[in-house]
Parts: structure tokens; C-alpha cells; sequence
């Protein structure tokens, strides 16, 4: 082999390594993120707030809160796509009016129908003045939107729990964060990717990189000895 064509091959051996050995440690700094944004939410989550505390915070998310209100009749909305246990549904979210505002309340997760015309029948919701418990939480918004396939106003399918959106639908204000009530009965986890995923992605990069050296040794040791 060429001095040349060694040098190239050694300068594209060393650019690899380089960005390999980037996106590992970019995946560990992530799982030590994703670890530490769990540890606080496991502290956080054993403190209750009151709704108005809440509100003065810049970020409630992963506290407890308890309040009451009163439910707006027939306003039950349905947050589609969302998987449980490997199995498509929805997430059942209702208004209600508190005091400071109409606060989304996410009232648990249900099946979804094989006809996408059919929503799940709900039946036996709370009526009158009602004390609810829960987690609260971001708004969901889905990671990668290619379009509302259901824009009509009366459909009580929703694809995104942004406030405003929600303040079109039910007529007034919403405050920006969801009450999640069924925070045990569940796999929901405030992280879409745990620690461990991203540990197992940088030992992936690190073992290309190991792979692309041992792999660049060998084609020199065989055309050295050519």
C-alpha cells in the first residue's frame, strides 16, 4: 500500500473514532440526564402542592396536587395514539373548574376500538362538586405530528393536550398542565427513553469504534504483508 493511500486510510479511521467516540459519551451524558431527571422526580413526587402553589412555579411538573372542583358536563376529550402494555387506546381527559381555572385532568388510559369511527364508551363519570389527586404534568405533545387527520371541532378525538387548543374546544382558558390521576395503575414514566437505553447506545458506539481499529489493523497488517 501506498504512503498515501495509508495516510487517507488513517485520516478516515481517525474522523470515524472521532465522531464514534462522540456519540458515546453524548449517549452517557444523556443517561446521567435521564438519571437524575428520574431522582427528581421520585423527590418531587412525594410532595403535595396546592393548585395555587402550583401555579406560582415555573415548573410544578412531577408534583402531587389535590383539588376540587366540578367537571364540565360533555366535555370528555380523547388523546389518541397512546400505547399501553403494547396496545393502542387513548387517554381519557376531562375539564375541570377549579376556583383559578379550568385544569385538564387526565382520567386514565382506554382501549381503543378496531373501527377508528368508534370512540370507547365512558360511563359512570363523576358529577357535581368532586376532590381529584394525581400527579401533575407537562401537556402532552406528540414527538412527530404529520397532521390532525381530525380537525372537526365536534370530535371529541384530539391528537395533542395543548392548552390552547384545549381552550378552543371547551370555551375558556386552560392552565398549562395536566392532573394524572392513575400515576400508579400504569408503565408511565416522565422519560420516553430510561438511562438504560442510552448506556446500551454508547457501549454500541464504543464497540464500532473498537470494531473499526481492529478492522483498520487487519488491512494494514494484510496489505503490509502484500
Amino acid at each position: 500500500m501506498s504512503i498515501g493511500k495509508r495516510g487517507g486510510l488513517l485520516v478516515l479511521t481517525a474522523v470515524l473514532t472521532g465522531l464514534m467516540v462522540f456519540m458515546g459519551v453524548w449517549q452517557l451524558s444523556r443517561a446521567d440526564e435521564k438519571r437524575r431527571l428520574l431522582q427528581e422526580w421520585e423527590q418531587r413526587s412525594q410532595v403535595e402542592l396546592e393548585l395555587k402553589e402550583a401555579l406560582a412555579m415555573q415548573s410544578p411538573f412531577g408534583y402531587r396536587l389535590r383539588t376540587g372542583g366540578v367537571f364540565l358536563a360533555g366535555g370528555e376529550l380523547f388523546l389518541d395514539n397512546q400505547i399501553e402494555q403494547g396496545r393502542a387506546g387513548y387517554r381519557l381527559i376531562r375539564p375541570l373548574q377549579t376556583p383559578l381555572g379550568l385544569l385538564a385532568v387526565d382520567r386514565g388510559w382506554w382501549p381503543a376500538h378496531g373501527d377508528r369511527s368508534r370512540l370507547p364508551p365512558v360511563e359512570d363519570l363523576d358529577d357535581g362538586a368532586v376532590i381529584v389527586a394525581g400527579v401533575l404534568v407537562r401537556p402532552w405533545q406528540p414527538p412527530l405530528s404529520l397532521g390532525d387527520t381530525d380537525r372537526d371541532a365536534l370530535s371529541r378525538r384530539v391528537a395533542s393536550l395543548d392548552p390552547d387548543e384545549l381552550a378552543g374546544r371547551w370555551g375558556q382558558p386552560v392552565l398549562p398542565m395536566v392532573l394524572k390521576t392513575d400515576m400508579d395503575a400504569g408503565s408511565w414514566q416522565p422519560v420516553s427513553m430510561g438511562p438504560e437505553k442510552h448506556l446500551g447506545y454508547a457501549v454500541q458506539w464504543f464497540a464500532m469504534t473498537f470494531a473499526i481499529w481492529l478492522a483498520a489493523w487487519w488491512w494494514h497488517g494484510r496489505r503490509h504483508d502484500a
